[in-house]
This record gives C-alpha cells, sequence and structure tokens, in this order.
C-alpha cells in the first residue's frame, strides 16, 4: 500500500490542489462562519441580545439576533430569514417571469426539499426550495423559467430547452452553479 501511494504521490497532491482551488472558487452556501445570501457571501454573527429578533445585514456581516442563544435558536433565526427572503423574491418574480413568458401557472408553493430545487405538477402548481435564497438573482431566475417552461412542455426535450434558452441565455452556467451546490432542478 505504501509503495502504490509513493508512486501516485504526484497525482494525489495534483488533485488536491485541484479540489482545494475548487472548493475556494465555489464556496459552501452556509457555513459555521458564512453563509450566502442573493450569491453574496457574508459573514455570520451572532448578537443574542440584539432586539428586534430577526436578521441584519450589516456591510459584509449577517447578524443574527435570536430569542436565546442555543444553537437551535440561532439555527431557526436564521432558516426564518432566509424563507421570508425567498418568499419575497421567488413570488413576485415567478409572477413578472410567467407574463413575460405568456405562461400560466397555479399556486407557488415554498418548501425546503432535500434532493429538489423545484419541481412542477400536472395540475400547474410550482415548488420552489427556499433555500433558493443563497443563490444570485440570476441564478434563482433561470430555476422559474425551468419550471415555468415546463407549463409548455411536460419533459426536458429540444423544445422545452429551448425555450429555457430563449428567456435565459446562460441557463447552463446557471444551472452548472445549482449542479455544484447539490440538489436536481427537475
Amino acid at each position: 500500500i505504501d509503495r502504490f501511494i509513493m508512486s501516485q504521490q504526484g497525482w494525489i497532491e495534483r488533485t488536491l490542489a485541484k479540489l482545494a482551488k475548487h472548493q475556494a472558487a465555489h464556496p459552501p452556501v452556509e457555513s459555521k462562519e458564512q453563509v450566502q445570501v442573493f450569491g453574496k457571501t457574508y459573514h455570520k454573527g451572532v448578537n443574542p441580545l440584539g432586539r428586534p429578533i430577526g436578521v441584519q445585514l450589516q456591510g459584509e456581516n449577517l447578524v443574527i439576533h435570536p430569542v436565546s442563544d442555543s444553537v437551535a435558536s440561532v439555527k431557526k433565526t436564521l432558516e426564518n430569514f432566509l424563507k421570508k427572503t425567498a418568499h419575497n423574491y421567488i413570488l413576485p418574480r415567478t409572477e413578472q417571469l410567467a407574463q413575460q413568458m405568456s405562461i400560466r401557472y397555479g399556486t407557488v408553493t415554498l418548501r425546503q426539499q432535500r434532493s429538489r430545487w423545484d419541481s412542477c405538477s400536472s395540475a400547474g402548481n410550482l415548488n420552489f426550495n427556499w433555500r433558493l435564497a443563497h443563490f444570485a438573482p440570476a441564478v434563482i431566475d433561470y430555476v422559474i423559467i425551468h419550471e415555468l417552461a415546463h407549463r409548455r412542455e411536460m419533459n426536458h426535450s429540444a423544445q422545452f430547452w429551448a425555450l429555457v434558452e430563449k428567456y435565459d441565455p446562460e441557463y447552463l452556467k446557471h444551472r452548472g452553479v445549482l449542479k455544484r451546490s447539490g440538489g436536481v432542478v427537475e
């Protein structure tokens, strides 16, 4: 085993360097110290004595003012902020894009889906993952356009992708951002 590892030392070092470079270029949407909101990275801070309860963006900092200093309270306060942020962007933006695309849809629901960013039912209802609030508006728009396109084409045919590309010419780039972050655009 040692001989094999030594013989592969160059490859191992190059691969580790590539991984480190990739992680630096694509930081996680949330870590213990940082969180992304609309694609911008903020340093997390907690102020349990701060009022009002909620989250404040102060320059490069995102300050969480939880009900208590428990880990669960901090997590819940941040989660509520992200849900509200997603709601306030996704609902009106879906309406705007639907009008531009001349597409009708049913209801819009925000959920915490483990493996999906979005889905569209045959009844025309759209579901979005509230964790999309971590991504840049252009990436969120891609997800919305993708689901609205399913209202015309309930598949991933060439016609479907042509419609997506018409309203998001950089959809491949946006799709790649989501793939690197995990989850699936349905």
